[in-house]
């Protein structure tokens, strides 16, 4: 039982690492805070350890070194780490994701970040996109490789909007076989780019299940995920028996590739709008928050 967690800044890879370690009895281990205690030795904060990193390598040998005997001694244990898919056998090969709006508010409220202070998110948000080009500049040179590719990795979840428990359900229902979904959102990022009338006389009474074939074609942005096509597939969608949902990243042939997507969301959905799905079918959708964010009025697609 091998499991690396790679992922964006922010993602919640310590907390699901800590959290499979408890539910399977097996260690944890953290390479970014190696990386951190090794940084310390120069009294570097997180963001100046990453650029101190790009031309010294002996910090990420450090790292790398004690992964590969990992790797070498133990048979079982959950590794945290950027590059554990490259250099961890026999492992399944986890991606988490979060926009960056979602990681700086993480980031900012969490007190045991002691190498990271930021004054509000914004300001996080913009040192965690200098530290993440960083990563990216730093293990393109060493390795050759692109660490958001996802071929890298057996599955890709996103997770905004999505709990600890149910993100580590997710993966260990991939690994025990019990689903072969790759990419999972949480329902309360979709966003309904159709009309509440559309489902109109559309009742579902039996639950999705994980060994189901079925995966909600949706266009990704900033981790939303907007949904374009018939009503059918979005109430599969909202009765799928876990709260994230297995997805396959399509954009719609008609969208020119000039506009913004969520732009194009705020014009076309309301509050209003969604409050019509929520009510119908149970479910509550995390957009509201982009729409309150926003300061112009949206149109509706609500049609009764």
């Amino acid at each position: 039982m091998r499991i690396t967690l790679g992922g964006d800044l922010g993602s919640g890879k310590s907390s699901v690492g800590r959290r499979l370690s408890q539910m399977l009895g097996i260690p944890y281990f953290s390479a970014g805070q190696l990386f951190r205690e090794i940084g310390q030795i120069s009294n570097l904060d997180a963001l100046a350890t990453n650029l101190e990193a790009e031309t010294n390598s002996s910090i990420d040998a450090a790292v790398d070194q004690r992964t590969k005997e990992l790797d070498r001694d133990l048979p079982d244990f959950i590794l945290d780490s950027r590059m554990g898919w490259h250099f961890v056998s026999n492992a399944i090969k986890v991606y988490l994701s979060a926009s960056p709006q979602t990681a700086a508010q993480r980031i900012v409220g969490d007190v045991s970040r002691d190498t990271e202070n930021y004054a509000d998110p914004e300001s996080a948000m913009v040192k965690l996109q200098r530290r993440r080009d960083s990563e990216r500049i730093r293990y393109k040179k060493l390795y050759g490789v692109d660490i958001e590719d996802r071929k890298n990795y057996d599955i890709w979840i996103i997770t905004d909007d999505a709990a600890v428990d149910d993100i580590c359900a997710i993966i260990l229902a991939f690994q025990s076989k019990k689903t072969s979904h790759r990419e999972w959102i949480a329902k309360a990022r979709l966003v309904p780019m159709i009309g509440i009338r559309e489902a109109s006389g559309i009742t579902f009474t039996t639950r999705t299940a994980l060994a189901d074939r079925f995966a909600l074609p949706v266009l990704i942005a900033q981790n939303y995920g907007l949904y374009f096509d018939d009503p059918h597939s979005l109430i599969s969608a909202i009765n799928y028996e876990t709260p994230l949902i297995p997805y396959q990243a399509k954009t719609p042939a008609s969208l020119p590739s000039s506009i913004d997507p969520l732009e194009l969301a705020r014009k076309t959905v309301s509050h209003s709008d969604l409050h019509d799905w929520e009510d119908a079918f149970a479910v509550e959708f995390s957009f509201h928050k982009y729409l309150k964010d926003q300061s112009a009025p949206a149109a509706s697609l609500n049609r009764h």
